[in-house]
């Protein structure tokens, strides 16, 4: 908790100087270091397109589909057909103890896919690209494929069967709740695609998002609950500043 109140401080004195192209990497390592004051033992994982040389292993999530893409472009890579994104999964060399896989894919033996990335040296999985962006009739019609949240869940939810750990991405307290209902503790919160006018409306919507952090915090199931950033959501939102446990950062092309 000190660790927020401290980073919260920090981010309102001086946010315009920390989100500077020259600073960001001075804000991140006094970022470690008051987690190491602190006793704070936040995670922070990197998900890459490619290997991350700044990132230990155990904290890379190694995602084919998001190499070369921006933030925002990253955000609809769902929608994005560059790649067999499972298939280069499992046929590149192995980035990192993680593994981000495309949930809704309907072809091949979910079962011999876990095993095949167990034996390449993944320790979990996590739901991305995600339906989890998806709204009004593209949701409707994905449904059918199947690709929705609670699918995507379902299958977090067998992989963890297997023998894998999972991290569940999702956007809203409805998804949350599906992805603990089903068994899943460990959540990633996705901002949304965002389209912010004016700080007011940034500062409206990281209000929303800290209530629905707090909210699932309060509820009595005790959830681990990451935030999905980047330093291009970081700019525009100050997405670290929110009351989580970890981040889960986007490494994206600038």
């Amino acid at each position: 908790m000190k660790y927020f109140i401290y980073k919260k401080q920090m981010d309102k004195g001086i946010s315009h100087l920390w989100n500077t192209p020259g600073n960001r990497k001075i804000r991140n390592c006094f970022l470690f270091i008051l987690i190491f004051a602190t006793g704070c033992s936040m995670k922070i994982y990197s998900l890459s397109g490619t290997s991350d040389p700044d990132a230990s292993r155990e904290s890379v999530i190694f995602c084919p589909s998001v190499f070369g893409l921006t933030a925002p472009q990253a955000d609809l890579a769902f929608l994005m057909p560059r790649l067999d994104h499972n298939r280069t999964l499992r046929d590149a060399p192995c980035r990192g103890d993680w593994a981000a896989v495309l949930a809704s894919d309907p072809f091949g033996s979910e079962i011999r896919a876990f095993r095949q990335l167990i034996a390449k040296g993944y320790r979990g999985v996590v739901n991305w690209p995600s339906s989890i962006l998806l709204d009004g009739m593209i949701r409707q019609s994905m449904t059918t494929i199947p690709a929705s949240p609670e699918f995507e869940y379902a299958y977090l939810v067998r992989a963890q069967a297997a023998g894998l750990e999972t991290m569940a991405f999702f956007r809203s307290l409805e998804q949350a709740r599906a992805a603990l209902k089903a068994g899943l503790t460990q959540l990633v919160l996705h901002p949304g695609v965002l389209d912010i006018e004016d700080a007011s409306a940034g500062k409206m919507l990281l209000g929303s998002l800290e209530r629905l952090v707090e909210t699932l915090k309060g509820d009595g199931s005790n959830p681990t609950i990451l935030v999905y950033t980047s330093d291009w959501h970081e700019r525009i939102l100050g997405l670290s500043s929110l009351p989580v446990d970890g981040l889960v950062q986007l490494k994206a092309k600038p």
